[in-house]
């Protein structure tokens, strides 16, 4: 693939900017369905998000992989930036989760506060997440093509990943566990977790320690990626463009009906990231990237793609910061005058949005706000060609 597919950065940049979206919300007790992940079983449009971008991170990997041993890279060299790369994402995702280490942030806080605080926020830090999960499909991914050369022998390798992951989620192996079993309470990933992690250190947003970036379910995560990087993969093929893009709208048609089918035998279910969920993602991604890469490299219907590219062009940047962010607007508090704490978030929000609008829509204005705000920073940073890239 002599030129640059601009519908790809596109596609990345949407994606970042729908994650960033969804994920800051003026209220969390007001957000429009569609902003919303599926309660359990079932998806929505905001659970495309995730594996979207993960899907992304594969084709990007082949493009990048392929370019690089074409000009005769030392695959030695590759894997070890695949390990410091994958450490690295990982390390980040650590440091959001334990963010802002108990340093108070307000007089109510700081009036408690003990130099121990810092290093007690490690006794409960969530040590799966997001970017954890990023990084721990990119390593797997990334490995697998390195060490296994041909796609037959990658095919096979993810196989592997799902067997595992079908087989612990099936085989009764524990009284009251698994067993088959893909409901929240007594799913197998949810015990390997409390297992291995501990409750303390995994999600309990659900009302019971449960974790959506579990680690058995990084195994059909890293399946979503490799399907990326096939995807890549077929787009370097030195075919016709447009033939390419025909092709892929019927083989995206037909994954996205065998994950529907598997659906009734394996729920859809984006918490446990089963097999099914992943076909049917894959299927939806293929679509999506032959949509926009029709309208954008085809027609050259590029008019409207500037924001996305540049909001695709620092993700790493735009998701920790924002995260930071995010954290600091609830955690920067202060007293009022009826002796009520208010957060800075909660006095933005209230000041601006909810006495002129309804609860729905001031929550989304302040997400597409805050959405614009960064798309201003990143803006900048694309400007003056400054780029992170780890």
């Amino acid at each position: 693939m002599k030129d640059r597919m601009i519908s790809l950065d596109v596609f990345r940049g949407m994606t970042v900017g729908l994650m960033i979206l969804v994920n800051n919300p003026g209220s969390w007790s007001h957000v429009y369905a569609p902003l919303r992940h599926a309660k359990w079983h079932g998806w929505t449009p905001t659970d495309l998000v995730f594996p979207f971008f993960l899907f992304i991170v594969g084709v990007a990997m082949a493009l990048s992989f392929g370019k690089r041993m074409e000009a005769g890279a030392d695959v030695a060299a590759l894997k070890k930036k695949v390990w410091s790369r994958g450490a690295i994402i990982i390390g980040f995702g650590l440091f959001l989760n334990a963010f802002p280490f108990n340093i108070p942030l307000n007089a109510q806080a700081a009036a408690d506060f003990e130099f121990l605080d810092i290093f007690r926020r490690f006794q409960t830090i969530r040590l799966v997440g997001v970017l954890q999960r990023i990084g721990l499909s990119y390593l797997i991914g990334g490995l697998i093509v390195l060490y296994f050369r041909k796609n037959r022998d990658r095919i096979l390798a993810v196989g592997v990943l799902i067997l595992i992951y079908e087989f612990f989620m099936r085989v009764p192996m524990l009284d009251g566990w698994g067993a088959g079993s893909f409901g929240l309470e007594d799913n197998f990933v949810r015990f390997l977790d409390v297992l291995i992690l501990g409750e303390a250190h995994i999600y309990g947003g659900m009302g019971l320690p449960f974790d959506p970036e579990g680690l058995l379910s990084t195994l059909p995560a890293a399946a979503t990626l490799m399907s990326g990087f096939w995807l890549g993969e077929y787009l370097r093929k030195p075919i016709d463009h447009q033939e390419k893009l025909s092709n892929l709208s019927v083989v995206g048609i037909i994954v996205f009906f065998i994950g529907s089918m598997l659906s009734l035998i394996e729920p859809i279910n984006k918490q446990l990231w089963t097999v099914s969920y992943v076909i049917t993602m894959d299927g939806l991604a293929i679509m999506m990237i032959v949509v926009s890469s029709y309208l954008i490299d085809v027609k050259k219907m590029n008019f409207w793609t500037k924001p996305a590219i540049v909001f695709g062009s620092n993700p790493l940047v735009v998701f920790v910061g924002s995260g930071i962010i995010g954290r600091l607007l609830v955690k920067i508090k202060w007293e009022a005058a009826d002796g009520q704490y208010v957060t800075l978030k909660g006095s933005i929000y209230n000041g601006l949005y909810t006495p002129y609008f309804s609860d729905l829509n001031a929550s989304l204005l302040f997400a597409i706000t805050f959405i614009m705000c960064w798309l201003g920073v990143l803006w900048y940073l694309y400007s003056k060609k400054i780029f992170v890239k780890i």
